[in-house]
This record gives structure tokens, C-alpha cells and sequence, in this order.
């Protein structure tokens, strides 16, 4: 798939994005995240990511976008309220184009509680703590597993991009 990041839509995600969202989170973390979790934490996590879980959050507040080019979901980014980055996903076919980064600004910018740029936290799974680190986000401490879900804490420092 060529990705046109100018054609690439970020909007408020609704109600109806709920199966598009968790396909994308599920196919993503099989891949990325689950490998690393165990057995009964990786049921776990993926049981988090059905369409009935994700559509739960969204109509409980949640903040939700989406990146989308034409009818396809490349991206998504869902901030728990106040201030924790629940996901931050995008597509494998997407990665390494700025599609993270815009997520995050949009995600960002949607928040009206204005909170510091500490006050952002988010458990980075192994995988993903160098896109975080591009992001503004440091390590608060070492990895830590829950339920045999390993992440690792971090909190958004601002905007760095360290390479």
C-alpha cells in the first residue's frame, strides 16, 4: 500500500469505528506484543482489544482517533482520561512516516484539561519504547510485568525526538 500522509485523514473516532479499531489493535499486537506476554497474559490483552471492549471505552469517554486513508484505518491513538496513552497503533504498512507523531500531536491537542507535559504517562510494551523515546516519552522505571503483561512505565517530557 503507498501512503499518502497528505491523504491521510485524523478525525474523532465514533461508535462505528469499534470493529476497524480492534482489528487493526488485535492483528497488531499478536504480532508485536503478545510474543513477549505469557500465555495467559497475552489472552488477556487481546480479550482487552475485541470490538465489544473497544466500543465500551469509547462511548465511556475515552478519547479516540483515528488515521485513515480512503476506507482504510492506519492508525489509532486513545487517551484514558486525564491523561494516560492507553494506545498508540499504527498499521505495519504505515509505520516510520510521521503517523504516530501526528496521532500523538492530534490526540494532544483534542485534550482540554491542558495538563503539563509530565503529566502524560503510558506503559510502553518492548517493542515500541524507541518510538516513545521519538516521541517525548522517558523510562520512569524498569520493565514491570502485570498479569504477564510486560511494559515498561514511561512519562512524556515534552517534545525531543531523540534517534
Amino acid at each position: 500500500m503507498a501512503l499518502h500522509v497528505r491523504a491521510v485523514v485524523t478525525r474523532r473516532a465514533t461508535p462505528t469505528d469499534a470493529a476497524a479499531i480492534s482489528a487493526l489493535t488485535l492483528a497488531l499486537t499478536r504480532r508485536w506484543i503478545a510474543p513477549d506476554c505469557t500465555q495467559e497474559g497475552a489472552g488477556l490483552l487481546l480479550a482487552s482489544m475485541g470490538t465489544q471492549p473497544t466500543l465500551a471505552r469509547i462511548q465511556s469517554g475515552y478519547r479516540y482517533l483515528v488515521a485513515e486513508q480512503g476506507t482504510v484505518l492506519l492508525g489509532v491513538a486513545a487517551l484514558q482520561l486525564p491523561h494516560h496513552l492507553y494506545h498508540l497503533f499504527v498499521a505495519d504498512a504505515a509505520q516510520h512516516q510521521g503517523l504516530a507523531r501526528r496521532l500523538w500531536d492530534a490526540l494532544r491537542d483534542t485534550d482540554h484539561h491542558a495538563m503539563q507535559p509530565a503529566g502524560y504517562t503510558v506503559n510502553a510494551a518492548r517493542h515500541s519504547i524507541a518510538a516513545y523515546r521519538r516521541l517525548g516519552f522517558v523510562a520512569e522505571g524498569p520493565e514491570q510485568a502485570t498479569q504477564g503483561i510486560p511494559s515498561t512505565p514511561m512519562r512524556w517530557r515534552g517534545q525531543i525526538d531523540i534517534r
